[in-house]
């Protein structure tokens, strides 16, 4: 599920909803929309929150394939949903939007296998049902392909590093992208 919530001094509705659609979620992980967002994406398959009484995400009627949340994710006429750097808008329109947006991820915990399934030291995790997962620590070999983790890029990537404890984590931009770091805030429950 992907969890929005926004408040603004500009009008007093409220965004709080969720949604299970693969494209928001995929968004929100990757930073990206390719071309595939559309209206429906937005404006079907969402549940209310408490406190919702926004006309967004309802109201949606158009969206940016470009930006993802920094270019009108989605839309409707006159009510607009991004975060920008210099202006942010919840389920509103114009200038000077004094808004605050929080934006939740849950995502699926990582795979385990089963204790009792044969594996190699040195190829492939393994999980026992009452410890975390198990990591090879046989030294990679110059012909290794394993990829090495720096700060993380998705609250994923963490769960796969052994943090079950949802929290607020830092989650690294892009390489190259000239973004900086976030705190995020992960949901570790399944």
């Amino acid at each position: 599920d992907v969890r929005f919530y926004c408040s603004t001094t500009k009008h007093k509705r409220i965004i709080h909803f969720k949604t299970s659609n693969q494209h928001v979620r995929w968004v929100a992980v990757s930073g990206s929309h390719g071309e595939l967002n559309s209206a429906t994406n937005w404006n079907t398959g969402w549940t209310a929150l408490s406190n919702h009484s926004a006309y967004l995400p309802a109201a949606t009627t158009y969206t940016s394939n470009y930006g993802a949340f920094a270019n009108t994710p989605f839309q409707g006429n006159n009510v607009v949903w991004y975060i920008g750097s210099f202006e942010s808008h919840c389920d509103g329109y114009g200038w000077a939007d004094n808004s605050t947006h929080q934006v939740w991820v849950r995502l699926p915990g990582p795979t385990r296998a089963p204790s009792s399934s044969p594996t190699s030291p040195t190829t492939t995790p393994t999980a026992s049902p009452t410890s975390p997962t198990t990591f090879p620590t046989a030294a990679p070999t110059s012909k290794s392909t394993s990829p090495t983790i720096n700060t993380p890029t998705t609250c994923s990537e963490y769960m796969y590093l052994g943090h079950t404890t949802s929290g607020v984590f830092t989650i690294s931009a892009r390489a190259g992208s000239g973004l900086p770091d976030r705190t995020v805030y992960c949901d570790m429950e399944e």
